[in-house]
């Protein structure tokens, strides 16, 4: 059974766009679920062009960006100087994902620089618990895959503070660790981590953590031979 072709459309940097109501050049646009950027004035219903590719910088909500992170664009929000819910870009995970982060930002910033619709980035640490899960014990903001060396079962590792949609998955060396957060309020599974609980992690397990709400990460786990693990409930120190 042969295949039906396909054929060269275009190798432009932009679609075909037709707003409902008048749109003003530059401004940011979600059209089925692709973030771009109008390229000049369009009256209602008149058809112009998307921009979906380059480097952008658009209004941002106040709060520090980490270079190389993911952005995403919510219609609603409130940009650090500007009209309050107008529009503007964050890295907590609101909205629709954009892009990623040219370059790091200071909170008070009004705008940042982002690539727009760049692949989500896939990042690979490496970490060594430590006795209070900081400095070689956290995991690094925007990581998705850490590996962990330990060499006392009650030394920790910290989360990082996370992103809405985040997946962090954490492969446990040959000694077992303890998990907590980098951010004191956060939870696991429902229990707050950082100052008074923590989760076990096994020796030579895989765990897969997921940043569903501000503040709560999911935390499930696989026994070395692929067994789903009970459900996991940190506890006090």
């Amino acid at each position: 059974m042969a295949q039906s072709p396909a054929f060269f459309y275009s190798d432009d940097d932009a679609v075909d766009y037709t707003p409902a109501a008048a749109a003003i050049g530059g401004d940011v646009v979600v059209s089925g679920g692709i973030v771009g950027v109008t390229a000049t004035d369009l009256a209602a219903s008149e058809k112009g062009s998307l921009q979906i590719e380059g480097v952008y910088q658009v209004p941002k909500i106040t709060g520090a960006w980490v270079a190389g992170q993911p952005v995403y664009w919510n219609a609603t929000g409130d940009p650090d100087s500007g009209d309050a819910g107008s529009g503007a870009a964050n890295q907590n995970g609101t909205g629709v994902y954009m892009g990623i982060a040219v370059q790091a930002q200071a909170s008070g910033d009004n705008t940042g620089l982002v690539i727009l619709n760049a692949p989500m980035p896939s990042t690979q640490v490496a970490v060594t618990a430590t006795t209070n899960g900081l400095t070689t014990g956290l995991i690094p903001a925007g990581a998705t895959f850490a590996t962990v060396t330990s060499t006392n079962a009650d030394h920790q590792i910290s989360l990082p503070a996370g992103y809405i949609g985040q997946v962090l998955r954490i492969l446990v060396g040959t000694t077992a660790c303890e998990l907590v957060s980098a951010v004191a309020a956060d939870k696991v599974n429902e229990v707050t981590v950082g100052a008074t609980n923590e989760l076990a992690l096994t020796a030579e397990a895989l765990y897969t953590c997921v940043y569903t709400k501000s503040g709560f990460w999911i935390v499930t786990g696989l026994t070395k031979l692929g067994a789903a693990q009970a459900a996991l409930v940190p506890d006090a120190r």
